[in-house]
């Protein structure tokens, strides 16, 4: 099949595009964030993505509690993750731009199809796009962003994406890193000598070894908060062995240098799911970040482009 777009469709009350080929079909909602809500790989008639099964995508007021009309897929969280006051402006939950509608524009050409998705965050002097192609016969999305300080001052940020996946308890994540961090918020659940530890080995508060790369049922009724640093290259994998599928996402590690894993295993609002996050900094705060020196930093006028793969294979 040739790569092609559907852009007359809807998905309930929200405008849809769909790009697919032989091998992947994603859904994109331009306008609730440019959100991708389905990444289907055709081989093994999988979707990837993780869906809230108690709330539909719908537009939604800018500002809004991200959790409460969260439906899943896979946003874009920008310039922060809580809600911040940083320079006296107060920056909503999750961010700009997962929340607003983008505007687009799809290129198709004999060999590739390709969404370009753009849009200017409201309270940050930023312009941002990101361009989805497709090309023959590959299960392989390419994601090219684009985030330029428009202003004449310097942009301090946090940016992360933010799939949510649909996982079980024969998945496995892996991330070739040194170490991981539990949040400070979620330390309940585990030893004080795993608030830092050696990926993937950690201590629970009962004194168990437990191996945080691998995904428990939804009977385990825990929900935790990690940062994986130290990374030795630029890419995790999440493994699926009863769908027959990996999604491996490849990221610059000069731009991405962490990854945030939340591990929502039955224990927060009983959902099941693992929301694998490539991100420029941590922690969670981004007061927190600028204070400690951790946050990205975008000068005036400058623009960062990098390019982000997800390739999705089959496993035998």
């Amino acid at each position: 099949m040739r790569p092609r777009a559907i852009h007359e469709c809807r998905y309930d009350d929200l405008q849809a595009v769909v790009l697919e080929n032989d091998q992947l079909r994603a859904v994109i909602l331009p306008e609730l964030g440019a959100k991708i809500y389905d990444l289907v790989y055709k081989p093994a008639q999988k979707d990837l993505l993780w869906h809230n099964p108690r709330i539909k995508p719908r537009k939604v007021p800018f500002g809004v509690a991200f959790d409460d009309v969260w439906s899943g897929g896979w946003d874009e969280i920008f310039p922060n993750d809580a809600v911040s006051v940083v320079g006296g402006e107060r920056y909503p939950d999750m961010g700009e731009i997962w929340s607003i509608p983008w505007d687009y524009s799809i290129t198709e050409t004999e060999h590739t199809v390709a969404l370009r998705t753009f849009t200017w965050s409201p309270i940050t002097p930023c312009e941002i796009s990101r361009t989805i192609a497709f090309n023959n016969d590959e299960a392989v999305i390419r994601l090219q962003y684009s985030l330029k300080n428009t202003s004449h001052l310097p942009l301090r940020f946090l940016w992360k994406l933010h799939p949510a996946f649909d996982i079980n308890e024969t998945c496995t994540i892996e991330v070739p890193a040194e170490t991981g961090i539990v949040d400070p918020r979620y330390r309940s659940s585990y030893s004080a000598s795993s608030y830092e530890y050696d990926w993937p080995n950690a201590t629970t508060s009962d004194g168990l070894r437990v191996d945080v790369s691998r995904v428990p049922p939804p009977t385990s009724h825990t929900c935790t908060l990690h940062y994986v640093t130290q990374l030795s290259d630029g890419w995790v994998k999440l493994r699926n062995p009863r769908d027959h599928v990996t999604a491996t996402i490849r990221f610059p590690k000069e731009v991405f240098n962490n990854i945030w894993l939340f591990l929502a295993y039955g224990g927060w609002r009983s959902l099941y799911t693992a929301v694998i996050e490539p991100s420029t900094s941590y922690p969670y705060d981004l007061a927190q970040a600028i204070k400690e020196g951790q946050c990205s930093r975008l000068d005036p006028n400058m623009e960062l482009s990098c390019e982000i793969e997800v390739e999705l294979s089959t496993i035998t």
